[in-house]
């Protein structure tokens, strides 16, 4: 064999073993990567009216039930707490005298067990003897998004002399 025909030979086996082999292997590299989850809000939804039904003249008490009520965090908190705040305004038949109306000091509020919740954490219930003044109507501690719902009754205290006649007035919700 010639010694061209060999250097042939070997040329060509080392451009198929190039060909076959690639390029060769880039060195690991890492990326720092990041990525940001936006925080949400913490809000209370509660219903646009409620109907505590009717009671005869001379009963001690009148109640009833509001309504769903319901906080929602969305903060995405790792230690996530909230309380909700419950008030009252005087309710009246639209007369100002005594029985016509029912004190704030003679309406009892209690928001009961949650009958639903999500996330991770506890429910713990709001009793308040009387809304003469704000209270807390439940509150939440846990971690990471949550919602509780609650349908709180509210107690009306009244005269044996109370004016017969639709009382109204307003309760407010908040939460922080």
């Amino acid at each position: 064999m010639s010694t061209k025909r060999i250097t042939a030979i070997a040329i060509t086996t080392l451009v198929v073993l190039a060909v076959a082999v690639g390029p060769a292997a880039a060195a690991p590299g890492d990326t720092s990567t990041t990525f940001t989850i936006a925080a949400g809000s913490l809000s209370v939804s509660v219903p646009a009216s409620a109907n505590l039904g009717s009671v005869a003249t001379g009963s001690s008490t009148a109640s009833g039930q509001l309504g769903a009520v319901t906080v929602t965090d969305t903060r995405g908190a790792l230690v996530a707490t909230w309380t909700s705040s419950v008030s009252s305004t005087t309710f009246t038949t639209g007369g100002a005298s005594a029985n016509e109306t029912v004190a704030k000091a003679s309406i009892a509020y209690s928001s009961g067990a949650a009958s639903a919740t999500t996330g991770t954490g506890a429910f713990t219930p709001g009793v308040l003897a009387n809304l003469s003044s704000s209270g807390t109507a439940g509150s939440w501690a846990g971690v990471g998004n949550d919602s509780a719902t609650w349908n709180p009754t509210l107690v009306m205290t009244l005269l044996s002399s109370q004016v017969a006649g639709t009382y109204s007035g307003t309760v407010n919700h908040s939460v922080a």
